[in-house]
């Protein structure tokens, strides 16, 4: 029996666009697991996104780490959730990643978000720590902003070990105001079964956020 994981993973810049927005359009797709890239992470950050999941009928799971933030439904059981520090690159932004080991119905899988870098050589230099952290027998979602299209090295070093759940659309997701390239997207262990992939284009996303939403539903069994 398969058990279907909605997921949506969002750059929300840091939260400076119409808030409302960006509520009515999570609340919209009801999903069990959020995933966002620039969320709140210094001043209040805590509070920020408590208010931010509240609003939106979630739940905080892990959050801080270089503002990447993973929000759940109470459908979500928790098993683990953590910060994997990426290596720094010198004159670059700290980067890390959201780890979240949890099961929806009795179906494990893992989670995590991830905001990689400006250049390319750092974006590539994380990819394989990011990957190595994520092995596992349990199916591994790895949702986020590449800052990269698909033909760049980073997405294509994920795509070769991870199945690109939007490959066969090209919707781009940035920006919201001059859409020209998919540069956020959701990646899952191969094998793993993907419904319902898609960029949101709401004019709720247009308001909410520089960045378009990507949703998918994963397919977990017991």
């Amino acid at each position: 029996m398969t058990t279907w994981l909605r997921l949506l993973d969002w750059n929300v810049r840091g939260l400076r666009d119409d808030v409302d927005a960006l509520v009515r359009t999570v609340r919209g797709v009801a999903p069990h697991v959020v995933v966002l890239q620039e969320a709140p992470r210094v001043v209040r950050w805590r509070a920020r996104a408590a208010s931010l999941a509240r609003r939106c009928g979630l739940v905080v799971v892990q959050g801080g780490a270089s503002g990447n933030l993973v929000l759940s439904s109470l459908a979500v059981t928790v098993r683990d959730a953590g910060v994997l520090r990426l290596p720094l690159t010198r004159f670059q932004h700290p980067r890390a990643a959201v780890v979240v080991r949890g099961s929806l119905a009795g179906a494990p899988f893992t989670v995590a978000g991830v905001h990689l870098g400006l250049t390319e050589p750092e974006r590539v230099g994380h990819v394989p720590v990011l990957l190595g952290a994520l092995a596992g027998n349990e199916p591994v979602v790895l949702a986020g902003d590449v800052n990269e299209t698909g033909d760049g090295p980073a997405w294509s070093a994920l795509a070769e070990r991870l199945t690109d759940a939007g490959a066969a659309d090209p919707t781009p997701t940035f920006s919201t105001r001059s859409p020209r390239r998919r540069i956020d997207g959701i990646f899952v262990s191969p094998g793993v079964p993907v419904r319902d992939y898609r960029v949101l284009t709401t004019p709720d996303v247009a308001l909410a956020s520089d960045h378009r939403p990507v949703m998918a539903e994963i397919g977990l069994t017991r």
